[in-house]
């Protein structure tokens, strides 16, 4: 996607407001009025202001979308003038993109306000989401970019901007790696000893036992005190030549003891980092997100990010020092034949520049199929059961097989470009021995210029030279994965959570359990609430049943009071205190739920009931399964409370996994208890026990409990039905089966005439 271009015309009128083309961040065009009218326009963002521009068409004006085969005659881009409205950006809020069939709206509060800034169809979706992308970002206290996302640009430009946002993920990335500063030093210190005898090593086996000790040097051997002492001479030269390899060997030890300290210290510490982040984020953070995604983010990503932090960046400084000092005494021992051996590095640091930017590129692209891939793999074989059940194996191998292809074309266009690489450094250092050679021949037998030794230690040093060329050949390969996979994790890090607890949270130490909506308006999208006015005010141990049809916002609204998300307008209260103001520990703490979608962990029954009180007892837990009527079927498994049931509980069935949802919420022991559908999954034998156990569970609590079976609301103090997204019919059982045209009456008729014609049949 290339930048967006914004006409003279538009930017002679938004310099009218004082935006000039250089302070503008981002734009998108806009093709919408809000009366569903094709207009032109565009959005554009500064550090400080959104200007929204749009030109109304004349009548009968041909719009062209995109592919359309279109003449240039047949239509004036502008043909009328640009109204502006320029809003602060300080003093917006909540933005959103709500998306219709074929048009979308661009909305959100501004001065405390509900607006609705701009629409625009599908046809640039693409632009516009990037701009709400980095727009939020930033409201929510993150950097203003300039720049457009793009994953499938090829190009190799890289903007000052990029550079410089990969610099500082580079810089937070170093401060794990920098964390363990004893380790590093010891780590850099046994680089260099490796370096310094790798540097010497071609001038030892050369020069000194060449050209000095085989030839007899007694000048030379006369500055150590051993002038006619050959065999001496011989023997200490030896003995240095084993040293320096065992202490090499030694040090090659402690950087892998101490590299795979560090490296397996800063994998955890990022990965933990990611870990608690994405547990602090709002519940609508993970409704959006693949499972798949997210765990290649926690351990592929920190994985590449340590790859290049223990075995790349220590050894670039090594590797640099090395090229630098190898060269210095290549010069120093005869320039000529240095400046032959570094004649093409300037071609190198060339080509490596323009290659560099395809890896940024292709990392990318390699995450992304890798995303597929895990989010594929993991929906299939969570969703294992009913594969098999509708005999879908052969076509989930194919929809396999097409993210795994693109995965094995990405890896394949990194080897491919990383061989680049390789190729033009290895043809480099080719050359450059094969030029030493027949220069290094040429000076010792034409013009005796050198030596013998002298040749041999150039050899030995262009030689050398091989491993760090070889690692200056993949290392930008580890650069690009690496940084890639940083700006990933960084992302979720800095995931500003919708739902956030205020500086000084009000505790809920000892809490009543009374509950007041007033004027609670909610949607999950903007344009189209779930929940409509809703005011509604229950008593501290009152038990409230909520009746209503699917989809009427039942499960919604108690998602609300246990603040799992956030009201668009109203409030709600507990012990007359807003639930923004409350501590969200004390928060949950005292509000505990039974959904209709149980989850159990991979662990014993024993730990997953007491999953919410950590500290109960043995005896504890049993109370608790017995009051869920648990205990029974609990005590017949192979190992009882201790037995070890897999991730969701498969093992057990759907009645089971309830009646242990049940128990972990009774162990808990919530002032507030929510039942939504608590007992869908049940048969009416077990229906019955846990109703008895609840007739006991809810004294001295607040419950609100939802069911499709109305049955289990008898014991209810008062209902209410939700219809529409709105309290419709409020009162006690009797009170609203006595409305003949309600709801609930009719909700209720239509349940007992068909237990009736199940027990006819």
């Amino acid at each position: 996607m290339n930048e967006i271009k914004l006409t003279s015309k538009v930017l002679g009128k938004l310099n009218e407001y004082h935006i000039e083309n250089k302070d503008i961040l981002l734009s998108s065009p806009i093709d919408l009025s809000f009366e569903g009218n094709y207009i032109k326009g565009y959005i554009v963002v500064t550090k400080d202001r959104l200007g929204v521009c749009t030109m109304a068409l004349p009548d009968r004006t041909v719009n062209y979308f995109r592919g359309a085969d279109r003449g240039d005659d047949l239509i004036d881009d502008e043909p009328g003038e640009y109204q502006v409205t320029v809003y602060e950006i300080n003093k917006l809020a909540h933005v959103r993109l709500d998306s219709f069939i074929g048009s979308n709206v661009f909305c959100g509060e501004y001065d405390g306000e509900f607006i609705s800034l701009a629409a625009f169809t599908n046809r640039y979706q693409q632009e516009m989401n990037v701009l709400f992308r980095k727009l939020k970002t930033f409201l929510h206290g993150g950097e203003l970019v300039a720049g457009e996302e793009n994953e499938d640009d090829e190009e190799t430009e890289i903007s000052v901007q990029q550079k410089k946002s990969k610099r500082s993920i580079f810089g937070r990335t170093l401060k794990y790696f920098l964390r363990y500063k004893v380790h590093v030093t010891v780590l850099f210190l046994t680089y260099l000893i490796s370096g310094a005898i790798n540097i010497a090593w071609p001038y030892l086996t050369g020069t000194v036992l060449f050209d000095h000790v085989l030839k007899m040097d007694d000048d030379y051997l006369g500055r150590f005190g051993l002038a006619g002492q050959f065999l001496l001479a011989l023997l200490i030269v030896a003995l240095l030549m084993v040293a320096a390899r065992v202490i090499q060997s030694l040090s090659n030890y402690f950087q892998i003891f101490v590299m795979a300290k560090v490296s397996s210290r800063m994998a955890h510490d990022m990965r933990t980092d990611v870990f608690d982040s994405m547990s602090d984020l709002s519940l609508n953070f993970f409704v959006n997100k693949q499972t798949g995604g997210l765990m290649t983010r926690v351990l592929s990503d920190s994985d590449r990010v340590r790859e290049f932090f223990i075995d790349g960046l220590p050894m670039i400084f090594v590797h640099s020092i090395t090229i630098i000092v190898t060269f210095v005494v290549m010069y120093r021992l005869n320039w000529k034949m240095a400046l032959l051996a570094c004649i093409l590095l300037p071609l190198l640091v060339v080509l490596t520049v323009k290659l560099r930017p395809g890896l940024w590129t292709l990392s990318g692209k390699r995450h992304r199929a890798e995303k597929a891939v895990t989010g594929r793999a993991n929906d299939n074989l969570t969703g294992a059961r009913v594969v098999k059940a509708f005999g879908q194996q052969q076509k989930e191998i194919e929809r396999f097989r097409h993210p795994s292809d693109n995965l094995l074309q990405a890896e394949i266009n990194i080897v491919r470009l990383r061989n680049r690489f390789a190729i033009l450094y290895n043809m480099v250092m080719e050359v450059s021995s094969i030029w030493i050679w027949l220069a290094g021949v040429f000076f010792v037998l034409k013009t005796h210029e050198i030596e013998l030794g002298v040749l041999i230690t150039f050899i030995g040093y262009v030689l050398q030279l091989n491993g760090p060329m070889n690692f200056f050949s993949w290392v930008f390969r580890m650069w690009s994965d690496s940084i890639n996979s940083a700006e990933r994790l960084f992302e979720i890090m800095d995931a500003i959570p919708e739902i956030r607890e205020k500086e000084d949270p009000i505790r809920l130490e000892s809490p009543k359990g009374e509950i007041e909506l007033n004027d609670v308006t909610f949607g999950y999208r903007v344009g189209r609430p779930v929940l409509k006015d809703i005011n509604i005010k229950i008593k501290e141990g009152e038990m409230l049943g909520i009746v209503g049809r699917s989809g009427a916002g039942k499960s919604t609204l108690v998602n609300l009071i246990s603040r799992l998300y956030d009201v668009n307008e109203g409030t709600i209260k507990i012990d007359g205190t807003d639930v923004k103001d409350l501590s969200l520990s004390d928060l949950r703490r005292n509000v505990a739920m039974v959904s209709q979608d149980t989850y159990i962990f991979m662990g014993s029954i024993a730990k997953n009931i007491a999953y919410g009180n950590e500290n109960a007892t043995r005896a504890d837990i049993i109370r608790a399964a017995k009051l869920a009527s648990a205990h029974e079927f609990i005590s017949r498994l192979p190992d009882g409370y201790d037995t070890i049931v897999g991730a969701s509980g498969k093992e057990l069935s759907g009645g089971e996994k309830q009646r242990i949802s049940i128990a972990r919420a009774i162990l808990a022991d919530p002032k507030i208890l929510i039942l939504d559908e608590a007992t869908a999954s049940v048969d009416t034998e077990t229906e019955k026990a846990i109703q008895h156990s609840l007739k006991y569970l809810v004294r001295g609590r607040t419950t609100l409990s939802i069911a499709h079976r109305l049955s289990t609301l008898r014991d209810a103090d008062r209902l209410i039905v939700i219809d529409g997204g709105r309290i419709v019919e409020e009162g006690t059982e009797e009170e609203l089966y006595a409305m003949e045209n309600g709801v609930y009456h009719n909700l209720l008729e239509l349940q007992n005439k068909a237990m009736a014609l199940n027990m006819d049949m």
